[in-house]
């Protein structure tokens, strides 16, 4: 019985571990259905990601292809690039002055790895720029500029260096498309757009008003005729080996200046520090003793207040005449008859005196109160010169005549 009870006992104990190893069995079964459903889902949602990421670039290379690349571009032009002031034009809307897009160039030391290789590089490249200075404020070790408005050539040339430490600073450049032609009108701004001389300064007001920045400044200038002007002046400067000239046109109906000339000139967008006297503006700056052209005017009054004809003889001219300590005479002997034709046609300075005598000092002084000779005259720009003072002593009416002893603005 006892041997029979232990049989027994052993396959109780068989069973029960059958039974168990199938639950395990199964559960481990079950398991692995769970884990490969899982997996699926990930498949399937990273597979969903990806095909959105997918459509959503496709639609947007499509609409960016089939939308028109002008429009496109306009756009983005206007929005990265809002001029601070406004075009200049001439009278024919022709463009003389725009601001663009330009850059300077600075350099942050603690990004230049190689100090030796990178002035090398800049040696080569720009040898106008002082080495030594360069070097010693990159010992420094602050920030500073190695080259202001660059153009565009110089930036591709410190852009191919490949010197992290070179910072291009984006600002806003004035040009001058004609250059030296308008040297002495336009004048300049300063690197805040501010402007600091010529036409530039005086108008910098309505140039930077931002209501107006769509509608150019137009000017009375002619730049065809300021070109042909300014090539005839400096022929004849070469044909009287002169050092400098000057012309101005101007519209005698309403007073519009067509064209201003002062030679020698400069190029106003190379922002050069110009000292030399010479390259004044010789038309609103300059002020002159017009000699024996005066006479044309002494003339031109006598004939107006109907003393003379341009055929009137004057008779007995004397070869001097004194004047208090002094004398004057002509350069040349003339006949003592002379019409008043031929005294302006040989420039006569007796003749003339005589012709102002016949006028009178009263007469005169009103000529030159009305024609407003000794005033500073009105023009839209900041450099002009103040005729020197003049006084009415013994003698001047007679120098008068002929031109000596006032200086007068041209215009």
């Amino acid at each position: 019985m006892r041997k029979k009870q232990k049989k027994n006992k052993n396959l109780n104990i068989n069973q029960k571990s059958f039974y168990f190893e199938d639950y395990l069995d199964t559960n481990k079964k079950n398991k692995k259905v769970k884990n490969s459903s899982i997996s699926q889902d990930r498949v399937y949602l990273l597979f969903f990601l990806f095909f959105s990421l997918i459509t959503i670039f496709s639609i947007k290379i499509i609409f960016v292809s089939l939308k028109n690349p002008e429009i496109y571009s306009k756009k983005n032009n206007s929005s990265l690039f809002t001029s601070l002031r406004r075009d200049i034009i001439d009278r024919n809307g022709i463009l003389i002055s725009r601001n663009v897009n330009s850059f300077h160039a600075a350099i942050k030391p603690s990004l230049i790895k190689n100090k030796e290789n990178f002035l090398i590089k800049i040696r080569i490249n720009f040898p106008d720029l002082s080495i030594k200075l360069i070097e010693r404020k990159l010992d420094q070790k602050k920030y500073f500029y190695l080259k202001k408005r660059l153009d565009q050539h110089e930036k591709e040339k410190l852009w191919s260096l490949g010197e992290k430490g070179i910072i291009f600073e984006p600002f806003q450049s004035r040009i001058y498309t004609h250059a030296n032609l308008y040297g002495h009108i336009l004048g300049q701004v300063d690197y805040d757009n501010y402007g600091i001389s010529g036409v530039e300064k005086y108008f910098d007001k309505e140039l930077k008003d931002k209501r107006l920045l769509n509608t150019p400044l137009q000017l009375t200038l002619d730049t065809n005729v300021q070109h042909i002007i300014e090539d005839e002046l400096n022929r004849a400067l070469e044909t009287f080996n002169a050092t400098g000239g000057g012309a101005l046109l101007m519209d005698a109906k309403n007073g519009e200046v067509l064209s201003l000339v002062s030679l020698p000139n400069f190029n106003i967008n190379a922002r050069e520090n110009i000292k030399d006297k010479n390259y004044i503006n010789k038309i609103t700056k300059g002020v002159y003793e017009l000699g024996s052209i005066f006479k044309t005017f002494t003339i031109a009054l006598a004939i107006e207040k109907n003393l003379v004809l341009p055929e009137t003889i004057i008779k007995n001219i004397p070869r001097k005449i004194k004047c208090s300590v002094h004398e004057i005479s002509d350069i040349k002997q003339f006949p003592k008859d002379l019409s008043v034709e031929d005294i302006l046609i040989r420039s006569s300075n007796i003749g003339t005196l005589m012709l102002a005598k016949k006028i009178g000092e009263r007469d005169y002084k009103s000529f030159i109160k009305e024609t407003n000779l000794l005033n500073t005259p009105e023009l839209e720009l900041e450099e002009l010169g103040t005729p020197l003072r003049f006084k009415w002593n013994k003698c001047k009416l007679e120098t008068i005549s002929y031109g000596h002893g006032i200086a007068v603005k041209i215009q």
